[in-house]
């Protein structure tokens, strides 16, 4: 393990100062005489051994050197750095102290040699005076370089801080590089188990997880969907085996019934851990669906000494469990919809087998029950023309009944065959200028008007994408019923209008006619249901059954209101 900075500057100064302890033992007789005296001497050099003289000479010239060395260092970083240093004066002071002290060990060399006692008298006393006004200078500066002290050391926390931070801040561009290339190779998953793969093969190696894995839930059996890397020998051998219940997990358990994530940095202190799963951490984040059910779960193994769930790993499984749990509801839908469109086929198939059966309807109704009807018709009038004269009033009574049913039968067939037609004789919608559709109803439609002395008028009408003859139907029918359900000796009067009601057209055929109950507003459309006997109004009970069908087939609402004795309002609605 590295050595701190700290650590390795004492250090360094443990050894210097160990080295000016045992190097001068080296200097021949310095040891052996250490603490021996010598006895007083009237000269310097008088009776000094060789080696003695040498060793003070040699020290005092080294010492005088050395602190000429440091005074011109101490110098040179003053006037480097004379605009940011602090306390420049105090280094500048020091210095001289140093220069001072080095002069003073110059004079030892030179008072050994020349006596100039007076000489060296006058560098002790410059070096006193220099070195009690450097001690007198540094108390003051104690609180100041304590600031200086404190504020280095707010600073380097302040760096530490940065350094985590700019840790953190890559973790989490790792993290988000992670994701959106989990993202990317979602978006080209087409199935829940590409999609458990393209996760798992990210996320593995991304937590530096021994082994994944995706599990299912089948009511109280769980089901191994995905693995990724080797877990450890018991649990592989559990996922081998052919049933798996929720009780024979019970972290899994936990996280189902709580649906929360679990994690643990040491699971064998689990109480109910695997046997001889040991040295592991495990976590485990639940696969929630929107709509709150726990469906599965996303589980890694990692080696505990890697250390706990960080919250950036935590997040990762969050995530991946959130996808996988999007994958699964896709899956759902897609099934879903499988089944909708096979149903939806199926329906169309009969749909078509139904438009055959009507068209063969159709073809019987138009041909095979008309033929008799015709015959019967044609008969009952070839009897009136030679017979007529011969038979009594019943006798002409029945033939014209049989005459009348006949018509009526044959208007019946007319109508019914128009009905099923509805469905089977269809045109492409386009565009159709309501105002033509009316103006031509009304021309056909003038006999009749003529007939009762009806008028017919109309607003504004829009254009709007219909199917054209459907559409003529369903107006002339409306209109017909207006006129002919008339009160008597009042005058038919029918005005059609239309009002833009947000996507929809809303049309009302308004007439002044006999009105109708209110308990009769939803029978009338009911093919077949009529509310006056033929002998008062004609008809077969089909033709607001047709309107009906028509609105409907175009995305629209038929209605009515009505008021007995004031007349009615047919409401039908188109889009615009």
């Amino acid at each position: 393990m590295l050595l701190r900075r700290k650590d390795l500057s004492l250090l360094r100064t443990l050894a210097i100062a160990a080295g000016g302890i045992t190097l001068p033992f080296l200097w021949p007789d310095i040891f052996a005489n250490l603490l021996r005296p010598l006895p007083a001497m009237a000269g310097h050099q008088d009776g000094w051994p060789a080696t003695l003289t040498t060793l003070h000479v040699g020290s005092d010239l080294l010492i005088g050197m050395s602190y000429t060395v440091i005074a011109s260092i101490l110098a040179y970083m003053v006037y480097r750095n004379r605009r940011t240093l602090p306390f420049d004066w105090v280094v500048l002071a020091f210095g001289l102290f140093i220069v001072a002290c080095g002069l003073t060990h110059v004079m030892h060399v030179l008072v050994r040699f020349v006596p100039l006692m007076w000489l060296d008298g006058y560098v002790r006393a410059v070096t006193a005076i220099v070195s009690v006004a450097t001690a007198a200078a540094l108390p003051p500066l104690v609180p100041r370089v304590s600031r200086l002290l404190e504020a280095e050391r707010q600073v380097a926390e302040q760096r530490h801080t940065l350094e985590r931070t700019n840790d953190a801040l890559l973790e989490s561009v790792a993290r988000s590089e992670l994701l959106a290339a989990l993202g990317d190779a979602l978006q080209s998953a087409t199935t829940t188990r590409e999609v458990e793969l393209a996760a798992l093969e990210r996320l593995t190696p991304a937590l530096d997880a021994s082994a994944m894995l995706v599990l299912t839930l089948e009511g109280e059996r769980v089901r191994s969907s995905t693995v990724q890397g080797t877990p450890p020998r018991q649990v592989a051998a559990m996922l081998c085996s052919s049933e798996i219940l929720l009780t024979d997990t019970p972290v899994l358990a936990d996280v189902v019934k709580t649906k929360s994530a679990l994690y643990l940095d040491d699971y064998e202190a689990r109480p109910d851990a695997a046997a001889n799963v040991r040295g592991m951490s495990y976590g485990v984040e639940p696969i929630v669906t929107r709509d709150g059910s726990v469906v599965g779960a996303v589980a890694a193994w990692r080696r505990r000494g890697l250390g706990s769930w960080t919250p950036g790993q935590r997040d990762l499984m969050r995530r991946a469990a959130a996808t996988i749990g999007l994958a699964l509801e896709r899956a759902g839908v897609a099934a879903e919809t499988a089944r909708q469109r096979d149903a939806l086929a199926l329906a169309n198939e009969q749909l078509r087998h139904s438009n055959a059966e009507l068209e063969q309807f159709a073809y019987v109704a138009s041909h095979d029950l008309q033929a008799p009807i015709r015959a019967v018709t044609s008969f009952a009038q070839v009897v009136e023309g030679r017979y007529g004269d011969r038979l009594d009033e019943r006798g002409r009574s029945y033939l014209e009944q049989i005459s009348a049913n006949g018509q009526h039968m044959k208007r019946l067939l007319d109508d019914l065959l128009a009905y099923a037609r509805l469905t089977t004789h269809l045109t492409a919608p386009d565009v159709v200028s309501m105002n033509e559709v009316f103006d031509a109803v009304a021309a056909r439609l003038a006999p009749d008007v003529e007939r009762w002395g009806a008028t017919l008028t109309r607003e504004e009408l829009p254009s709007v994408r219909v199917d054209r003859p459907q559409v003529d139907q369903l107006l002339q029918n409306l209109l017909y019923n207006a006129v002919k359900y008339h009160r008597p000796d009042v005058a038919p009067m029918v005005r059609v209008s239309a009002t833009r009601d947000e996507a929809m057209w809303h049309f009302r055929v308004i007439d002044n006619g006999i009105g109708i109950e209110d308990k009769y507003f939803e029978r009338i459309f009911v093919i077949f249901q009529r509310l006056h006997g033929r002998e008062r109004f004609e008809g077969t009970g089909i033709g607001l059954a047709v309107c009906k069908k028509i609105v409907e087939r175009h995305g629209g609402r038929l209605w009515v209101e009505s008021r007995v004795g004031v007349g009615s309002t047919f409401h039908f609605t188109l889009p615009a």
